[in-house]
């Protein structure tokens, strides 16, 4: 009779679910009966959707378009659709995740580790470029170009894990060109060098030598840039100013619309 009134009481057993009593899924999963409310907590019925907001999260980031995440990804890191209100919408390992906590403070054009999940500010991916250091870009869909701003275009292709199976697009960063091709300052670790581009830019490190066939800039050793000498010819030579500059000798050829040129 005992083993009986015990299976009775396990038949009949129903936990009693209190508000607040549960945290929502990743995906704002809760219990049947209840819904995930803006303070990520589970609520029966319609209570707590009038609470105040509390956030473990210290950022998140606004919504700027309202295109709803792509098939089997998580939310929409271009839109910021698809998280609640207290996160964000980021690109980790190649996929997409709503991230909360504490969120990344550097903007657009820092040299960032791609390796954390949120080096750069919420909206930004840090980009994979010189082993392992990378830059924070910013998310964007070639069918809202407003996103990158002034001078900038979204057509930098985004660079996940091969494995990453998703594919997504980041805004062209803008240089301030505030770094000395010469003396080689200005940019942030010694993963990048300077470049007299239009403007000066840091890029990685190139390693083509002097004297040898080049195609852009920074293919180029630090201190030398790609020199087009004729329509058939370019090669790295030293950037220079003056003669001074030219530590291998020879003379610094430069032209009247050039701010730097180059050592022969």
């Amino acid at each position: 009779m005992l083993f009986s009134l015990q299976a009775l009481a396990l038949g009949c057993y129903s936990p009693n679910i209190l508000d607040r009593g549960y945290a929502c899924g990743d995906h704002g999963e809760c219990p049947t009966h209840f819904h995930c409310a803006s303070n990520h907590l589970c609520y029966q019925g319609d209570a707590g959707m009038d609470m105040q907001v509390v956030c473990d999260s210290d950022a998140s980031a606004p919504q700027v378009c309202t295109a709803g995440p792509a098939k089997d990804q998580a939310c929409n890191p271009v839109c910021q659709t698809g998280c609640d209100s207290c996160g964000w919408c980021a690109v980790v390992d190649g996929t997409t995740r709503c991230l909360k906590g504490k969120a990344g403070t550097k903007n657009v054009g820092a040299v960032c580790t791609p390796s954390l999940e949120s080096d750069c500010m919420p909206g930004l991916y840090c980009q994979p470029e010189c082993g392992s250091a990378g830059r924070c870009y910013r998310i964007c869909d070639a069918a809202d170009k407003s996103v990158c701003g002034s001078g900038s275009m979204c057509n930098v292709a985004g660079n996940p894990p091969s494995d990453a199976g998703t594919s997504f697009t980041l805004c062209s960063l803008v240089s301030p060109g505030t770094c000395d091709p010469i003396a080689q300052t200005g940019c942030e670790t010694a993963a990048y060098a300077c470049y007299p581009t239009v403007p000066n830019e840091c890029d990685c490190v190139g390693l083509v030598p002097n004297s040898q066939g080049c195609n852009f800039a920074a293919d180029c050793v630090r201190g030398s840039s790609c020199v087009q000498l004729s329509m058939a010819t370019k090669i790295c030579l030293q950037t220079c100013k003056t003669n001074q500059d030219c530590t291998a000798g020879g003379a610094c050829n430069t032209q009247a619309s050039a701010s730097y040129g180059f050592c022969m």
